[in-house]
């Protein structure tokens, strides 16, 4: 039987650091509380032991240099090896990444710990001062609890970035239309609905009407030939359909008052515009994000029919590089897609199943339970099935199918391998696996090429690249891209 730790939670780096060190004592802690003037630092060794009572580091060159200092002195006294230093802050706002960047580039671990867990840690809950913060992560740090502070350098940091940058511009191309929404209501009521005015929400068309001199009295003024030119050049189709039917209802609804026109138009204008920028930038990070995935192995999640590459991303940029990720129960946990359970009593008494808790990773939580929608409404057979069954049987079928499609997500990432359906994944003949890959490569081609990313996606030297080469050969099929039609 496997040996297992009761300590399920422990960072693995810190507890080899101790490993290494031999005892405790020959362990160096720097506690810092993080601050964006002057962070203030406490030292310790492995046992708990204070070497160094708090004092200020300035968040500069000059206090990098100050604690650099201190750790030499302070292992040169005390016999302690340079690679069994780390230093260890609570999870704080940019402000402090730069301290911990160049911490880690001398060649030091530097560890994050959850400001809610160091809080409990503390000896005394009804104060709060920067001693105590200090004592109550310390007790994090020495218990070797935590990650690594800033995360990893490279394509799955850039994708975080990228993706939470988008998730930002999303909300406020969102609250934007709906600003946008509530001057249409003033200006041309029912303007943005389709079936009044012929004309898409949001389209081009649309934005360029709402842009110059917007309302139901302008529109009933406006020439046929005029405006049927300008939706022709906006690329409207049935553009002369639209100019009847425009010029039709703008005469059936209530009018503004005159006196509000120029206010209305002039705000209406400012938000067309910014819904346009918005719009714009979050095009540049959906070819950026799709460019940052297809060098990572998430780019394998692309693979399953109903997964986007912008859900691919976001759920990869959370769940972090394939040798870091958890287990698919702390994952599950992490991600607030598993209910809390509480048992008492002894064994006869059966566990209490209760709600969802809110201490998760809200962002992820959203992506994961959109894949097990999408997965509802446009994915696999097999999956379509679960979806129906679990929705059948009175099961919160989206988080289900959420929790399942982690399970698969995590598999394909750290094998490569394309999604299979179960009914092929065993005794299934190569004949039946050439045409799955064949029915299977134009819509995963099609994926990456509305995203920009195809040529980046299939390189060699990337996942997918590899996985199209290796099926090429095992199968003798042609898989081809665009340049190659």
């Amino acid at each position: 039987m496997k040996n297992k730790n009761i300590f399920t939670r422990q960072n693995q780096i810190i507890l080899k650091l101790f490993e290494q060190a031999g005892h405790p004592r020959k362990v160096l802690c720097i506690v810092l509380d993080y601050a964006k003037v002057t962070h203030t630092a406490l030292c310790c060794n492995g046992t708990g032991k204070v070497l160094k009572n708090p004092f200020p580091v300035k968040n500069n060159p000059a206090g990098l240099e100050l604690l650099l200092k201190t750790v030499d002195k302070l292992c040169r006294k005390h016999q302690i090896e340079a690679e069994h230093v780390f230093f260890g802050g609570e999870d704080c706002g940019t402000f402090t990444l730069n301290m911990i960047y160049n911490l880690r580039a001398q060649g030091f671990l530097v560890v994050g710990v959850n400001a809610a867990d160091a809080a409990k840690q503390r000896e005394n809950h009804q104060a709060s001062t920067d001693k105590l913060d200090l004592l109550g992560i310390a007790n994090m740090l020495i218990n070797k609890r935590g990650s690594l502070a800033g995360g990893n350098i490279g394509a799955q940091r850039a994708l975080r970035s990228l993706t939470r940058h988008r998730k930002q511009q999303v909300k406020w191309k969102t609250a934007t239309g709906n600003r946008i929404h509530q001057l249409v209501d003033q200006l041309f009521p029912g303007f943005l609905d389709e079936r009044n005015s012929a004309v898409p929400p949001f389209s081009e068309a649309s934005l360029y009407l709402m842009e110059d001199r917007f309302s139901s009295r302008q529109f009933t003024r406006r020439q046929d030939k005029v405006l049927l030119r300008q939706l022709k050049g906006q690329g409207l189709q049935h553009a002369e359909k639209a100019v009847v039917r425009l010029k039709t209802y703008a005469r059936e609804v209530l009018a503004h008052p005159e006196e509000l026109s120029g206010l209305l138009q002039t705000s209406l204008a400012c938000e067309v515009r910014l819904y346009r920028c918005l719009l714009e930038n979050i095009q540049q990070v959906n070819r950026e994000s799709a460019q940052q995935l297809a060098r990572t192995p998430a780019a394998m999640l692309a693979t399953i029919r109903g997964i986007g590459i912008t859900l691919a991303a976001g759920v990869s940029a959370e769940i972090g590089p394939v040798g870091t990720q958890p287990s698919l129960r702390r994952l599950c946990s992490y991600a607030g897609i598993v209910p809390r359970l509480k048992q008492t009593g002894g064994p006869e008494k059966a566990a209490v199943i209760g709600r969802v808790s809110r201490r998760s990773n809200r962002i992820l939580k959203d992506y994961v339970v959109q894949c097990g929608n999408h997965l509802g409404l446009h994915g696999p057979a097999d999956l379509l099935e679960d979806h129906r069954r679990r929705s059948a049987n009175g099961q919160h079928a989206d988080f289900g199918m959420a929790r399942r499609f982690l399970r698969i997500a995590m598999r394909l990432m750290r094998t490569g391998e394309a999604y299979v359906p179960p009914e092929l994944q065993t005794g299934a003949s190569v004949e039946e696996l050439r045409e799955y890959y064949l029915q299977l490569w134009p819509k995963l081609l099609d994926k990456w090429v509305k995203a920009k990313a195809a040529e980046t996606a299939f390189a060699p030297e990337n996942p997918l690249g590899q996985w199209r080469n290796m099926i090429q050969e095992m199968y003798e099929i042609e898989l081809l891209l665009p340049a190659q039609k």
